[in-house]
């Protein structure tokens, strides 16, 4: 089984993170997946933005959650990357969603939901409205450093695939003793060297590797899956380690 390559944010290293020329991208090398951020805006519309703020990744400042969608689409999203992406906008998920669909993207799709510092109550509820209203025709992955969020997932769709995040700092960990159900942990590379012998009962997806030595070490590791801002480096490298 190969190790699936899941493009961080879109093409991050290469295009403005979470935009439509990321995604874009990440669908032109060819990725086996695509990470997004989810965040809620002021009418409780699903925003693709990794940061609680707009500050880093647009030409305004404040939060998400104190813009409308329609105010947030307002924003230059692409010029911090550089001059060429300056007509880059904020995305809704469902602009996302559209997206994927009418390339007919066939991969994996993970959504992390971004509750670890506002929770948005009722977030998990609209992402599967959503989700159920598209109906899109891919896999996709529910992540969240949350276990809360991941927990009321489950009891809106006991069906859902998910993935409780982990870093080095946080203590997720523990929610594995505590009886909640991961079928995925989604881990930092320090943590990776620690797991990764001793248990093979769920898969093991690994991030942020962009390292060339250290994406070869997890596809020689063999690994779920490795979340890379550099997709087409990742994917040239796994056809050396893993072959076509």
């Amino acid at each position: 089984m190969k190790t699936n390559v899941i493009a961080h944010r879109g093409s991050k290293g290469t295009t403005p993170e979470n935009t439509k020329a990321s995604f874009l991208e990440a669908l032109a090398v060819k990725s086996d997946g695509i990470e997004l951020d989810v965040h809620l805006s002021k009418d409780n519309r699903l925003v693709v933005i990794h940061d609680e703020t707009i500050d880093r990744t647009t030409n305004g400042k404040g939060a998400v959650v104190d813009y409308t969608l329609e105010e947030l689409k307002q924003f230059d999203a692409g010029s911090w990357f550089a001059e060429s992406f300056k007509e880059e906008r904020i995305l809704s998920l469902e602009d996302v969603l559209l997206l994927l669909s009418e390339r007919e993207f066939k991969g994996i799709l993970n959504i992390e939901l971004k509750t670890d510092q506002n929770e948005y109550q009722g977030i998990e509820k609209i992402v599967l409205d959503l989700v159920g209203k598209i109906k899109p025709d891919f896999r996709i992955v529910y992540s969240s450093f949350n276990y809360r969020t991941l927990e009321r997932l489950t009891q809106l769709n006991p069906d859902v695939e998910f993935a409780l995040l982990f870093n080095e700092k946080n203590k997720n960990h523990k929610q594995l003793k505590n009886g909640i159900t991961v079928l995925a942990w989604h881990t930092g590379l320090k943590t990776l060297l620690h797991i990764l012998f001793q248990t093979r009962s769920i898969p093991v997806r690994v991030w942020t590797v962009n390292h060339s030595a250290l994406l070869a070490f997890c596809f020689r590791k063999k690994v779920d899956s490795v979340i890379t801002d550099f997709p087409e480096k990742a994917l040239r490298i796994r056809r050396i380690v893993q072959g076509e």
